[in-house]
């Protein structure tokens, strides 16, 4: 029997899914012949003062198993589909919207395509509403969309109100389905309908500029579930959780949008600069579950502890207690393997920041892209979204977001007192030797010659700090080579999970001139480090839906406030359980104006 032929488009899809498989190959065959683990299998790390083999279960923490990732809402439609990007003027408006069922055929979801016709197009959220809660079905919204101006010009009728609710008795409403409502009408500028999107959870917000969630969920469930308050009374008299899966409409109206708020520059106030890091709050979309909660609770009532929302309030306590001038997120700031859908879950993360209009960058870890979004994908996200001066950095350097960021003087804004290194540390290792990967030279170079550029535009920077989330090598020697103690201020509960192997980062830090660097990922570790006259610092696990153990650890966050009269770097810690007070206060750098 002869193989069916394929279609125009089945052609292409083959032919690009080829072309990205030979890609990625070509790819990790350099990585493997540029690797320096090749030939160490057997041999033994240093860990502090003892010699460990590099198989040993020790060097595989909590975080480093590489998960499976089961139900994602964004990777249940079999497609390479990017996200749409928010693009600053919308020339396409909604007319008709749809929902899309695809059924399981002998346990596997067949791929759901989309077709043109009419001269317009159909976009499909990439999202299966019911959020992967049937095993034998998906749906997908789908929407309609036109040029806007067609639209004007033919009389088109394009969708100018959402609803979600019961049965309405006026007619000109059309039912789409799951208590879904349109209204369509002729085009206006400003109330057109230009976007659709879904979010899940009772959590859910939405932070994008000219997008309005839909307070009323779909009716995916089957069932009714009240709109019960939630207060500190009834959190623990009934499972929350049960609202996890609710989905959310938002819908973007008008064609013009207004810039996104953006801060295009980061200035010292009166000589303070504030910056607050925020590392591993391991959101997921919904209310999240609290892993190793401390102080601990009965086992009874672990199940209905609410992790995200116990964390978001401890962010925004902190945020209110130190209003910084900055706040930097250091990487697993979504759970991937565990969100359902990663747009929900960082959503929730900057919310609290935009809302009080704190400008804030992002660096990722190595859960954040395990789920339904890319490295890259996320931070044209991040683009698109205020008070964001995240940046993908250069598409050649290894990686996805590694730039930098100056602070200008409060008195000469020509003057950078400043400079912050922001990097990507990946992942897994691709070799045979366990653990995680290490920054690659062409990153080193890269923050070389942006120091070598600023400096050449600006002379001497006279403060420098890095920020990433997988710890440098040396973050483990905390003894020197005489066998003492180096100074350190902080809890060292766990064994430090960098990369085996060292690609000298460190050296090139202390060369340009960066006095402190710090990081996440190992949760029970907040401690700062002197090591060779720079400080290695850890954030602490900030977050309730990540690990602690080890004895018990409250989640934390830590702060830098840096003086460009002193020019000192001074820093401190906040706990969850009495944000009040500060703790472990410390001054990381300080020297006289030369």
């Amino acid at each position: 029997m002869s193989k069916p032929s394929l279609n125009v488009n089945e052609k292409k899809d083959v032919l690009q899914s080829k072309q990205n498989k030979e890609t990625k190959q070509a790819k990790h065959d350099r990585e493997d012949r540029e690797d320096p683990f090749a030939g160490m299998e057997g041999l033994k790390a240093k860990i502090g003062d003892k010699l460990i083999d590099l198989d040993d279960v020790r060097l595989r923490k909590p975080h480093s198993v590489r998960p499976r990732v089961k139900n994602n809402a964004g990777g249940l439609l079999e497609t390479g589909d990017h996200r749409p990007v928010d693009r600053p003027i919308v020339d396409r408006v909604v007319t008709d919207v749809r929902l899309s069922t695809c059924y399981s055929i002998l346990g596997k979801i067949p791929r759901c395509r989309l077709t043109l016709d009419d001269g317009s197009s159909w976009t499909r959220v990439p999202k299966d509403i019911l959020l992967g809660s049937k095993w034998y079905k998906k749906v997908f919204m789908d929407y309609r969309t036109a040029n806007t101006q067609k639209a004007a010009k033919l009389d088109i009728h394009v969708v100018n109100e959402v609803r979600v609710g019961d049965k309405l008795k006026d007619k000109s409403w059309k039912n789409v389905g799951y208590g879904m409502w349109i209204k369509k009408d002729a085009y206006i500028d400003t109330e057109s309908i230009t976007g659709m999107d879904v979010l899940f959870g009772r959590m859910a917000v939405e932070p994008r500029q000219g997008w309005d969630l839909i307070e009323q969920s779909l009716k995916v469930s089957g069932k009714h579930l009240e709109n019960e308050e939630l207060t500190e009374e009834s959190r623990l008299k009934k499972d929350w959780h049960i609202y996890d899966t609710e989905c959310y409409l938002t819908v973007r109206k008008g064609r013009k949008k207004e810039p996104v708020q953006r801060t295009t520059s980061l200035s010292f106030v009166d000589h303070k600069f504030k910056i607050l890091q925020i590392a591993d709050i391991h959101l997921v979309a919904g209310f999240g579950r609290c892993r190793d909660p401390w102080p601990d609770i009965e086992n009874r009532q672990k199940n209905k502890c609410l992790g995200d929302l116990k964390t978001i309030q401890f962010v925004e306590r902190v945020l209110d207690l130190e209003k910084p001038n900055f706040v930097i997120f250091t990487g697993d700031q979504v759970f991937g393997s565990e969100s359902k859908d990663f747009e929900t879950a960082i959503f929730k993360a900057v919310k609290p920041v935009i809302d009080r209009k704190i400008p804030y960058a992002m660096v990722m870890g190595n859960h954040d892209s395990e789920g339904s979004l890319s490295r890259e994908q996320i931070y044209q996200l991040l683009d698109t979204l205020p008070y964001s001066i995240s940046k993908a950095g250069p598409e050649e350097i290894s990686g996805v977001g590694n730039y930098h960021l100056t602070v200008t003087s409060d008195k000469d804004t020509e003057n950078k007192d400043l400079i912050l290194y922001l990097l990507d540390s990946h992942s897994y290792t691709h070799s045979k030797v366990p653990g995680y990967d290490y920054i690659k030279e062409d990153q080193k170079e890269f923050v070389r010659m942006e120091y070598e550029n600023e400096t050449k535009l600006w002379g001497d920077i006279p403060m420098a700090m890095g920020f990433f989330h997988i710890p440098l090598p040396e973050y483990r020697e905390y003894k020197n080579e005489h066998g003492q103690a180096r100074p350190m201020v902080g809890q060292y509960k766990e064994g430090c999970t960098a990369p085996i192997y060292n690609s000298h980062m460190f050296e090139l830090f202390k060369e340009i001139g960066v006095s402190v660097v710090s990081v996440g990922h190992d949760h029970c570790n907040d401690y700062c480090l002197d090591y060779n006259g720079v400080w290695l610092c850890y954030g602490g696990g900030g977050g309730e839906g990540g690990y602690a153990g080890y004895g018990g650890t409250t989640r934390r966050l830590r702060v830098f406030e840096i003086d460009n009269e002193r020019y000192s770097i001074t820093s401190w810690k906040r706990l969850q359980t009495n944000p009040e007070e500060i703790f472990d206060e410390q001054i990381l750098q300080e020297r006289q104006q030369e």
